[in-house]
């Protein structure tokens, strides 16, 4: 008698295990590994410490207690940044299957920035080490000091 896995229910594991898988691919097929690295190093260095400080003055915002993310959530935050920030073709997003909304999304991408970011935005982005800008982050002010 062989033990099978047990699947995880919860809903947020599960996006958490695609996120690493498609993440182990990215790195394996992007060519450009000088880039990646610098790119990584904004999503680390950048991004996480801008996001992490949007949420702590959300909660002050609203009155809600600032509590630290996980390392689950982290690392989680830390993909999802890969995912949009250094996917210069913006592959992995499956929009749920809906094959109508995929044509649409990447008729959006113009040299791998989604169509509603301006010119500044895309530049100061590059100049930070972003590949791309697949989705349009609206908590993140690429523009804070």
């Amino acid at each position: 008698m062989t033990k099978r896995k047990t699947q995880s229910k919860n809903p947020f594991q599960k996006v958490v295990k695609r996120s690493k898988k498609f993440i182990k691919k990215l790195i394996r097929t992007v060519k450009n590994k000088p880039n990646l690295k610098k790119c990584e190093d904004f999503c680390k260095n950048d991004y996480m410490v801008e996001m992490k400080r949007v949420i702590k003055k959300t909660s002050e915002k609203y009155n809600v207690p600032y509590v630290s993310p996980t390392k689950e959530q982290d690392e989680f935050t830390y993909n999802t940044c890969k995912k949009t920030f250094c996917n210069e073709s913006c592959d992995g997003f499956d929009l749920f299957g809906d094959k109508q909304k995929q044509i649409e999304f990447k008729r959006k991408i113009k040299n791998g920035f989604q169509d509603t970011y301006s010119t500044d935005r895309i530049e100061m982005l590059k100049k930070k080490g972003a590949l791309s800008g697949c989705v349009d982050v609206m908590d993140y002010d690429v523009f804070h000091k």
